[in-house]
């Protein structure tokens, strides 16, 4: 079932991530670093703004959502259609607070305008690939992740190129203005398809405390947990300006998404499965399922980040535009390191949170990291620059996921696949002492078949790890043993 799962979802975990990622490197072939600075901090206050008033929503629906009867489905339309006409004030107000901050004076209002339609179809396209994938809806999922990203990063590379030819120059605003036009169209085929009934009427007193108890200390520990991977752009901003967070941006951000990206890949149709063997009564198969899940995902994440690792050099001096690369072959090992280590976290270890309604727990320990964040960032700025300022967030992040694993496993009971991950870990430990080996590298080519060699390796070595196995998979299938 988890097989067949993943690989219905994947096309939406490979090609939206794969977009996000291309565009990172793209725009830094068009925006010097103070306006890509100020384009990743549009999409880091988004992100802010969407975890602050809408992701409490997305949350309740992606646990409640599944098995609900048709009341509470009506209950919850109800509910959303009320949240629906609140973010369109809150938002409107949060990202005007944001940009008065960033720029010192109120935006004119056609770039309030722009920033605002950015923001809020981001918000819900986002929020509705939630429902979509509570509701088991592969096809809308997979517009609301794709469509944004592929969309937008195509207007934006169509904007750029006009303007190359004698336009005006293309600058972060335009890009924004691409993306809100990609995601709204996203928007529109998602609310075309799925089954929609908002009203304005009376909310229901026992799903607003439902929502309030399950959903609310989430939104508040996503929040916290924003601040080391997308706030360190304001801490660099705050202490070196906007030039400096385009310069840290390029390999800070390509880390954290290209782990982002590989644990995607397994991750959208694991949870829902833990899910339904709990609704079903069966509390231990689902723990036994969190575990399958994380397995799964480490067998991904570990040797994706080994291997980002072992080739940042090559691939910092190929991917991202001259006056960046300096910094991003510094800060490029270290985001994916923090990457590793907050996806780990947050699509295995908090997963058993989630199951046992704790979300107060996981709120506690998103507070502790943050507040570990502040101080190691701070003093990591002041004292090694950019570097030190990403040292201090993968410190913030390292400690609360191991707290985090320590609870889950010694309080929730969530079993830990011990087996699995030694494997893994030997298998990608090969790889990067395999990667290691290899000559420098120059131009994309020898990049690519460096890349296909690792993962070769990596195949190889957890094949001679899983050997026993194979051999048992190979008997049970006739066709195979022919």
């Amino acid at each position: 079932m988890l097989i067949r799962q993943t690989a219905l979802y994947l096309p939406a975990q490979l090609l939206g991530p794969l977009a996000q990622l291309a565009a990172i490197v793209l725009w830094t072939h068009w925006l010097d670093p103070g306006e890509f600075g100020a384009f990743t901090l549009a999409l880091a206050a988004q992100e802010a703004v969407y975890l602050l008033f809408l992701a409490f929503w997305s949350y309740y629906l992606l646990r409640f959502l599944p098995g609900a009867d048709a009341l509470a489905r009506e209950r919850m339309d109800t509910f959303e259609g009320w949240v629906l006409l609140a973010n369109l004030a809150l938002q409107a107000a949060a990202l005007a607070l944001v940009l008065r901050y960033l720029a010192g004076t109120p935006p004119g209002a056609a770039a309030f305008a722009v920033l605002f339609a950015f923001a809020f179809t981001r918000s819900y396209c986002t929020h509705l690939a939630e429902r979509a994938k509570a509701g088991n809806d592969i096809l809308a999922y997979t517009a609301l992740q794709c469509g944004g990203p592929i969309g937008g990063l195509a207007l934006g590379w169509l904007w750029a190129h006009l303007s190359r030819d004698g336009a005006a120059r293309i600058g972060p605003l335009q890009v924004l203005g691409a993306y809100a036009i990609a995601q709204a169209a996203s928007l529109l085929f998602a609310l075309l398809r799925l089954p929609l009934r908002w009203r304005l009427w009376r909310v229901d007193r026992g799903l607003l405390r439902a929502v309030a108890a399950y959903g609310l200390p989430l939104a508040l520990s996503g929040a916290l947990a924003w601040v080391p991977g997308n706030g360190i752009r304001f801490v660099v901003e705050h202490g070196l300006g906007l030039a400096a967070v385009g310069l840290f941006a390029a390999g800070w951000t390509l880390g954290q998404r290209a782990c982002a990206f590989a644990a995607m890949l397994v991750t959208a149709a694991a949870f829902p499965i833990a899910l339904r063997l709990d609704a079903s009564g069966e509390r231990e198969r689902a723990l036994r399922q969190l575990a399958d899940n994380g397995a799964l995902l480490c067998a991904v994440l570990l040797p994706s980040a080994a291997g980002l690792i072992a080739l940042s050099a090559p691939l910092s001096r190929l991917a991202v535009s001259a006056p960046y690369v300096a910094d991003t072959l510094v800060i490029l090992p270290i985001a994916a390191l923090a990457g590793l280590v907050k996806n780990l976290r947050s699509h295995f270890a908090n997963q058993a949170f989630l199951l046992a309604r704790k979300t107060g727990w996981t709120l506690a320990i998103d507070a502790l990291e943050t507040a570990l964040f502040l101080v190691g960032a701070a003093l990591g700025l002041r004292a090694l620059g950019l570097a030190g300022a990403a040292w201090g967030a993968l410190a913030a992040v390292s400690v609360g996921a191991a707290l985090s694993f320590f609870v889950a496993v010694r309080r929730l009971g969530m079993p830990l696949p011990a087996a699995h991950l030694a494997r893994i870990v030997l298998a990608s430990a090969a790889m990067s002492a395999a990667l290691a080996l290899l000559p420098p590298l120059a131009g994309w080519p020898a990049l690519i078949l460096a890349t296909a060699f690792g993962g070769a390796v990596y195949a190889g070595a957890l094949a001679l790890c899983y050997r026993g196995h194979l051999r048992e998979l190979r008997g049970r299938l006739p066709f195979l043993s022919r």
